[in-house]
Formats: C-alpha cells, sequence, structure tokens
C-alpha cells in the first residue's frame, strides 16, 4: 500500500517532504564551582555582615539562581563570609561571572574560587523546611 501510495505521488509530480532539520546538539554540561567569599579590603571591621554593603551581591546572586546558574549560597554562621555554588560551562565562565559579582567589584569580598566535583549526594533537599505550622 505505501510503496503505490509513494508511486502516485511520484507520478503526479509531488515532491517528497524535506527531512527535518538535525537536532541541535547537546548543550556542554554544565560544570560545578564554589565562591568562597571572605572580608575584602572594603568590609567595614566590626560591623556584623547583615550591615555591610551587600544587597547588589545578594540581587546579583538571586539573578543567578532564576537563570539557573546559581545552585546555593549564603553567609557562615559565626563567622565572616560566605559561600555560593554556581553552575558554569568551564573555569573561565565561572571566573567571569566571580568578576562580576558586585561584592567583588567594590571589594566588600574577596573570594576563592574551586571547581567542585561531588561524589556523594542525597535526593533530599538541600535545606529542610519547618513543617508548616511551627
Amino acid at each position: 500500500m505505501t510503496a503505490l501510495i509513494l508511486l502516485a505521488l511520484a507520478l503526479a509530480g509531488a515532491q517528497p517532504a524535506p527531512a527535518p532539520p538535525p537536532a541541535p546538539a547537546p548543550a556542554q554540561p554544565r560544570q560545578l564551582f564554589l565562591f568562597l567569599f571572605r572580608p575584602g579590603p572594603a568590609w567595614r571591621a566590626g560591623v556584623p555582615m547583615r550591615q555591610q554593603d551587600l544587597r547588589d551581591h545578594a540581587a546579583y546572586h538571586a539573578r543567578l539562581l532564576r537563570e539557573g546558574r546559581g545552585f546555593a549560597g549564603g553567609g557562615y554562621v559565626g563567622e565572616d563570609g560566605g559561600l555560593a555554588i554556581v553552575r558554569a560551562a568551564d573555569l573561565a565562565e565561572a571566573q567571569a561571572m566571580l568578576a562580576a559579582d558586585p561584592a567583588i567589584r567594590n571589594g566588600v569580598f574577596v573570594a576563592e574560587l574551586r571547581q567542585w566535583a561531588p561524589r556523594f549526594h542525597s535526593a533530599a533537599p538541600l535545606v529542610e523546611r519547618p513543617a508548616a505550622g511551627q
């Protein structure tokens, strides 16, 4: 039956449908990097971290989260500084992300950049939330 339809189309001068475009190449897998923040030259000594000039830094990392490039981040408990876990295609992209951080640009923080390859992880959420009503 299929051969008969193809023969009828050929005799009628019909053109076969063009082949679909090739599937796009898979995106380069993103790797994980750590930004390890500590007080920089513009850090105001004796001033708690929550009172430092970090509003633009927080907005920047919130944007990275929305874009899927941020994974988690926050301040250390009981000490100044913090860390962020980010996703980037390569070291150059991670370096550019860190250099664009407002707290790095304005000197409130300095940071160390490390590539991270976790070997163990849990399917549970990174941060446990209290049950409703608690």
